[in-house]
C-alpha cells in the first residue's frame, strides 16, 4: 500500500522512481566557476537539511508518544523518512539534469563564436536566447537548492486525523518539488530556444554534444 502510495507520488512528478542566484558570467555563456557556486550552494543547503534532520526526527517521534500501537509508530516514521528521501532524490536528479543543460548551453556559445568568426553577421538574437537560457538554468539551480534544504514532517493532531495530517505534508511535497520541475521545464525550455536561433541563423542542423566523461554527479 505504501510503495504504490509513493509509486504514484513519484508519477506525479513527471520521474522515474529511483528568488534568483547567479554567479559573475562574461557575455552570455555561464562559466563553469558560476556553476561551481550554484552547485556549492545546492550542496550547502542539502548538508543543512541533514543536519537538522535527527533532530526533526527525535520531535516527530516524540510527537507520537501518545499511540500505543508501536506498529503503526513505526509505519509513520517510516514514511516521514520516504518523503524526505523523496525530495532528495528528486532535488539531485534534476540538479544534475540543469548541469547537463548548462553543457549544452556552452556547446550552443562555441557553435556560435565559431560561426561569427567566419561570418560577419548579426548574432544579437541568438546571443539574447542564450542569455535567456543561462539566466533560466541559474534560477531553476537557486529554486532546486532551496528546496533540497526543505524536510517534511507532519504536525499530529489526533490519532484519527493522522492520516489526513500525514496527506498534508505528502500535498505540500508534491506542489513545492513540482515548482523546482517546472523551473527545469522553463530552462529546457529556454536551451531549446537558443538552439533553435542558432539554426536559424547558421541554416544549418546545428547539434549540441555534451561529453560522455563530463562528470555531472552530485
Amino acid at each position: 500500500m505504501i510503495d504504490q502510495l509513493f509509486a504514484a507520488l513519484l508519477f506525479l512528478f513527471g520521474f522515474a522512481p529511483g528568488g534568483s542566484i547567479r554567479g559573475e558570467s562574461t557575455s552570455s555563456a555561464v562559466l563553469r566557476k558560476d556553476i561551481v557556486v550554484l552547485e556549492k550552494n545546492f550542496l550547502e543547503k542539502r548538508k543543512n537539511a541533514e543536519l537538522n534532520l535527527e533532530s526533526k526526527r527525535a520531535s516527530f517521534s516524540a510527537s507520537l508518544a501518545f499511540l500505543k500501537d508501536e506498529k503503526k509508530k513505526t509505519l509513520l516514521e517510516a514514511m516521514q523518512n520516504r518523503l524526505y528521501e523523496i525530495n532528495k532524490n528528486q532535488c539531485t536528479i534534476i540538479m544534475v539534469k540543469l548541469k547537463r543543460l548548462s553543457l549544452g548551453v556552452e556547446e550552443i556559445q562555441k557553435n556560435l563564436e565559431n560561426y561569427a568568426k567566419e561570418k560577419n553577421t548579426d548574432v544579437t538574437s541568438v546571443s539574447a536566447a542564450i542569455q535567456a537560457a543561462n539566466s533560466a538554468i541559474a534560477d531553476a539551480m537557486a529554486i532546486v537548492a532551496l528546496q533540497g534544504e526543505k524536510t517534511y514532517f507532519m504536525t499530529v493532531t489526533t490519532e484519527a486525523n493522522l492520516k489526513k495530517d500525514f496527506e498534508t505534508e505528502r500535498t505540500l511535497l508534491v506542489a513545492d518539488l513540482k515548482k523546482s520541475r517546472n523551473a527545469f521545464q522553463n530552462a529546457r525550455k529556454k536551451v531549446a530556444e537558443a538552439l533553435k536561433a542558432l539554426r536559424a541563423l547558421t541554416g544549418k542542423p546545428e547539434k549540441i554534444f555534451i561529453p560522455s566523461q563530463e562528470n555531472t554527479d552530485l
